[in-house]
């Protein structure tokens, strides 16, 4: 048995015979087999739902960082909800992908089952208001580096900020599933890290291209490279006209 497998055994050890004790989840990069010298072990801990707490930490295990969380059932339940809502169904991907370490009364194989379920069904659209209000964000962010570079500032800071950005715009125009930006970075460039996230479906190879230009560009290409992108992924939305935007909803009368 590898070392890191001693350390989540004497780590589960601790919860395995707690009264609200339901099981636990290896997730992340150790259960994708993904893991490298600057991984921590990743543990969701299920509580049952009279727990009253819910718990994030870390902690070293024999030089092991573990990071984990401790929810009770029904908490579990509300961030599936959520993560559906949101296009990141963090907790389906690591309850149908994750390696089940206990499950005393069924619990997480009852999650597993309802997360392969949620991650078949296909990604509803944002609404109207919710994708015009982002266009609008990343209009202002834009605008915003462009006055900065007028007035002879560095723009890193904005730079990259909105490439991430339209990265999770591009995704959520497009009805694709998010993922943390560190993996997405991985994925559009690996498919075999893909496939290891279970991500069947990311922005083309169009995108692609454009998002790495502006890695790859020089100092002085960095605001083309990046103005083709935006453009892109603002095209993909609909399209933008500032002078057009007019974002309104019906609110409750008081």
């Amino acid at each position: 048995m590898k070392n890191w497998q001693d350390a989540l055994n004497k780590f589960l050890s601790r919860y395995i015979n707690k009264p609200w004790f339901e099981g636990a989840v290896l997730c992340g990069s150790y259960a994708a087999g993904n893991q490298n010298k600057f991984s921590d072990i990743d543990v969701t801990i299920i509580a049952s739902d009279d727990i009253g707490w819910q718990e994030k930490s870390n902690c070293y295990v024999d030089g092991f960082l573990i990071e984990y969380t401790i929810n009770p059932i029904y908490k579990n339940a509300e961030y599936m909800k959520s993560g559906l809502e949101n296009h990141a169904p963090i907790n389906q991907n690591m309850f149908a992908y994750g390696v089940i370490l206990a499950d005393k009364h069924g619990v997480i194989k009852k999650l597993k089952q309802q997360s392969i379920r949620d991650l078949k069904k296909p990604i509803k659209p944002f609404s109207k208001y919710t994708n015009d209000f982002m266009k609008y964000r990343l209009w202002c962010r834009y605008d915003d580096m462009l006055s900065l570079k007028h007035d002879g500032y560095k723009i890193d800071l904005l730079y990259w900020d909105l490439v991430g950005l339209l990265i999770t715009a591009y995704c959520d125009f497009n009805c694709l599933r998010r993922f943390p930006l560190p993996k997405m970075q991985k994925m559009l460039l690996d498919s075999t890290y893909a496939k290891r996230y279970h991500a069947d479906k990311l922005p083309d190879k169009k995108f692609t291209k454009l998002f790495m230009n502006c890695f790859d560009a020089k100092a002085k290409d960095k605001i083309d490279a990046l103005d083709k992108l935006y453009n892109f992924v603002m095209k993909s939305g609909g399209g933008f006209d500032i002078g057009q935007f007019r974002g309104r909803r019906k609110v409750e009368k008081r």
